[in-house]
């Protein structure tokens, strides 16, 4: 079961290179919620983004999946260990033939608490208007 364990919610996050839009949105879920992120990064996060969540005014925790182990896996036993508020799930538009991609759908599939869609951002739009983020709960 999924849900604040205390009174910081976690919100969690994968991050592959191209991810940067969820983590940013994560980031200000935590902020709206009061609470931590936490980012399982498969690759290095860029300079900048690293900068931007370290920060920021709330709680981060910065891991990296254990050797040879699965982001999407990471993702999912750290929100069900720690009762995480809600997972952030990036979908890009590279490559994706259907609703979500097949990170994203497994995430949205086995997640033990809401998720949070966000769509990449169409080239030269900068940012995203509220109404592209999906949420889907459990």
């Amino acid at each position: 079961m999924c849900g604040p364990r205390s009174q910081h919610p976690l919100v969690v996050v994968g991050y592959e290179p191209g991810d940067e839009h969820a983590v940013l949105e994560a980031l200000a879920q935590a902020r709206l919620r009061g609470g931590s992120v936490a980012v399982v990064a498969a690759a290095p996060l860029p300079d900048a983004l690293l900068l931007r969540l370290r920060t920021a005014p709330v709680g981060l925790d910065l891991r990296l999946p254990p050797e040879g182990a699965d982001v999407t896996e990471a993702v999912l036993d750290l929100a069900e260990r720690e009762q995480a508020a809600l997972l952030v799930v990036g979908l890009t538009r590279r490559g994706v033939d259907d609703l979500l991609g097949g990170r994203a759908r497994l995430v949205v599939l086995d997640a033990p608490c809401p998720v949070l869609s966000v769509p990449e951002p169409a080239s030269g739009s900068g940012c995203l208007p509220p109404a592209d983020a999906l949420t889907m709960g459990v």
